[in-house]
């Protein structure tokens, strides 16, 4: 079928103003204090079809617009990315209009130095007609190993590890996102007709900076998702390779990506081997380019030579930075400035922005898509009518009420004289154009 698909990102957030390091309510209220100002609310759709919102734990997230390709996802998510560093520059001048003095420090990350952990949540189209209990028990291998090719990579008191999440995820089911924090969250909200679509969500990826892991992350996913959501019901292929401890797998990959892994058949193999296996049977529904950066991928990892990848593979481009910060100050591996240096890693326009822009890590967006992508949403989902839509109502001084499947327009001249308000429904998230939204674009009147 034809997908869609989206990312939410929750940034870690800190915040001192006049010597003092405030709480991160206190953060979070002054950093969307211009988002509140322009929208009258924290949680805002935008222009560019995304959303802009705190999540609970006063936690700034952004969800990319709905994309048709993972490659438009990427260009999306790095926009979101200048979007929120862009809002603490705002909300410092706004600050200090006021008299106060306010630093904000904002990082794509998933865990804090307090042991606390925030997602990256994935979101994909799939038909109503999957069953996603057994799908997702066919998928839990390819998620578990899918952390070699994009984790984020975290050093904490002296270990590496190449996935932040992993130490944080507890099953693969759960309709629960805080407590049993699982691979996949089953609760059903397709966000979408229900009788037509589910959504898939996602929960066990790290964040990325690093663009290329970011799009190996999703376009992966993806093409993995052609074996399970097709007429003929899943590659029957995919059982073969069903993980005798899931659990036990995930974290031991995490540690080491040549550990061997029991099968529930009683065979042994490597969470490379088994993402070579994804790669032969789902690599032909692979966007163009993206089969041969696995591939690459791949068999650098399989000869024991990570560093060949390092411009590309985000958690090996973070261990390289680390342990040269490590051998040239002779520091023990649990010594407080790795863990330190491993934080400001994940810092929006601090050292990865350095890494990345000297050649060290590779980017695959341009400046002028991203910067475009602030304000102009994908052409061929819903999130194109979406923004035609705040467009054209904030033009007119209108009020309207958006989510994902509807905007309502208030206020608007009734036949008899009396305002009216109407609604128009977006229950296909790969339609950007409707009757209905050509006729409320009409009602609107000339901006």
């Amino acid at each position: 079928m034809q997908r869609v698909l989206g990312v939410e990102t929750e940034y870690g957030l800190s915040a001192h103003a006049g010597g003092r390091r405030l709480s991160a309510p206190e953060a979070a209220e002054l950093l969307f204090r211009p988002v509140v100002a322009e929208h009258r609310s924290a949680n805002a759709f935008l222009g560019s079809g995304g959303r802009l919102y705190l999540d609970v734990g006063a936690h700034p997230e952004y969800a990319t617009p709905e994309c048709r390709t993972a490659r438009e996802e990427l260009v999306a998510e790095r926009a979101g990315d200048d979007l929120v560093l862009a809002l603490a520059a705002r909300a410092s001048e706004l600050a200090a209009g006021t008299g106060t003095d306010v630093t904000f420090r904002l990082f794509k990350n998933n865990t804090d130095s307090f042991g606390n952990s925030y997602g990256c949540h994935e979101n994909y189209l799939v038909g109503r007609g999957l069953d996603l209990e057994p799908a997702v028990q066919l998928l839990t291998t390819f998620l578990i190993t899918r952390q070699v090719l994009c984790g984020a990579g975290r050093w904490h008191r002296g270990e590496f590890t190449i996935s932040q999440r992993a130490d944080h995820l507890h099953t693969g089911l759960s309709a629960l996102t805080t407590r049993a924090r699982p691979l996949v969250n089953t609760r059903d909200e397709p966000l979408a007709d229900a009788t037509r679509f589910r959504r898939l969500h996602v929960l066990a990826g790290d964040s990325n900076l690093a663009e290329p892991s970011a799009w190996l992350k999703v376009g992966t996913t993806l093409a993995v998702l052609e074996l399970l959501d097709r007429p003929g019901g899943p590659d029957p292929r995919l059982a073969a390779l069903r993980l005798l401890d899931p659990a036990a797998a995930l974290r031991r990959v995490a540690r080491d990506p040549l550990a061997p892994l029991e099968l529930a058949d009683g065979r042994t193999r490597t969470a490379v081997d088994l993402q070579r296996i994804h790669l032969e049977l789902a690599g032909e529904h692979a966007e163009p380019g993206l089969a041969a950066l696995w591939a690459r991928v791949l068999d650098a990892l399989a000869d024991g030579e990570p560093e060949r990848v390092a411009t590309e593979v985000e958690w090996v481009a973070k261990r390289r930075l680390l342990t040269e910060f490590q051998e040239r100050h002779h520091l023990a591996a649990d010594d407080s400035r790795l863990a330190q240096l491993d934080l400001a890693f994940h810092e929006l326009g601090g050292v990865f922005r350095v890494l990345e822009e000297s050649g060290a890590v590779r980017r695959l967006t341009g400046p002028v898509e991203v910067e475009r992508a602030l304000t102009a949403p994908p052409t061929a989902t819903r999130a194109a009518a979406r923004s035609r839509l705040i467009t054209a109502a904030s033009a007119r001084n209108l009020r309207f009420t958006v989510d994902w499947q509807a905007c309502t327009v208030h206020d608007l001249p009734g036949p008899d004289g009396r305002r009216v308000e109407r609604t128009l429904t977006l229950a296909d998230p790969r339609e950007s154009r409707t009757a209905e939204l050509e006729e409320l674009l009409a009602m609107l009147g000339p901006g």
